[in-house]
């Protein structure tokens, strides 16, 4: 899991996140704090990429296959980060589709529901419907692909999800200033928004909420923090204060530790390319835990 943030602004893209990576196995959950999410898209550029969710596609790393998007583009060179988020759409679909673990939600997704009556239906056994509900949004991976594409020099940025219950995805792009959140966003949408999606629909479905969806999104945005366009040294700090807020609350809270390890930023502004902010050191594990004293 993760805590992945993009923000957009006037001057640029900030993009940031934690380092750990989820991995399953036998003994169930454990974490590595010194994954990489955050890259620049080839050497030298005005494009990165930010990536949440399921952390790579078996033996297959995402370094190794946003470089053959970099490859790609280096023949090609995108005319818009659109572009850019198709070109890997391009790559990464084919092989998103032949890992064998969404081939198998895949499999299971075409059965029907276990219990199901609908006639004719091949229905999934109980097994297969926790095994199921237990890998469904386990292989659910996005990417944010943010720059901008020479000789324009206006910044945008697109999201990617790549579900193994869907089709083909389309890029979302992000219009105006804004900042986005993925992985784990609860913790800011309280902070920022005064409640998150989980709170909203707990409210709506107890009972007690006689309203409408939409009254209650009214009152919730009255408690909302808003602010003014920020610099680019201060939406630094947002990307920062946005991690550093998600990870220190889910280490006080009783849930998996799934965000953690150094944070990492990167800045594109539209006068200079890829730099950047904070970036983890190749000796980063081997250093952990050292002490001066």
């Amino acid at each position: 899991m993760t805590i992945a943030v993009c923000y957009l602004s006037p001057e640029g893209i900030v993009l940031g996140a934690d380092s750990t990576a989820s991995t399953f196995g036998p003994g169930g959950a454990h974490f590595f704090n010194f994954n990489q999410k955050v890259f620049e898209l080839g050497q030298d550029s005005t494009l990165g990429v930010l990536t949440w969710g399921l952390a790579s596609l078996g033996s297959l790393s995402y370094r190794t296959l946003l470089a053959r998007v970099s490859d790609r583009l280096a023949g090609n060179p995108p005319g818009s980060v659109e572009d850019a988020a198709n070109a890997l759409i391009d790559v990464f679909w084919p092989e998103y589709q032949a890992f064998g673990p969404v081939r198998r939600v895949q499999i299971l997704h075409a059965k029907a529901p276990n219990g199901s009556a609908e006639a004719g239906a091949t229905v999934r056994t109980a097994e297969e419907e926790s095994e199921y509900e237990g890998l469904k949004s386990s292989f659910v991976v996005g990417f944010c692909v943010a720059g901008y594409a020479l000789p324009n020099r206006i910044p945008g940025a697109v999201s990617v999800m790549f579900d193994p219950t869907g089709a083909r995805p389309v890029g979302q792009a992000m219009t105006g200033e804004t900042s986005q959140w993925w992985g784990v966003p609860n913790i800011i949408q309280r902070l920022i928004f005064g409640a998150d999606g989980n709170l909203k629909s707990a409210l709506l479905s107890s009972g007690k909420w006689s309203g409408t969806p939409q009254e209650l999104d009214q009152i919730v945005q009255t408690q909302s923090l808003s602010h003014a366009s920020l610099p680019i040294r201060d939406a630094v700090d947002y990307v920062y204060s946005c991690i550093h807020c998600t990870i220190k609350a889910m280490k006080f809270s009783s849930f998996s530790q799934v965000c953690g390890g150094p944070i990492e930023i990167a800045v594109i502004t539209t006068d200079r390319k890829f730099r950047w902010v904070r970036h983890k050191p190749w000796d980063a594990a081997i250093i952990d835990g050292d002490s001066n004293d």
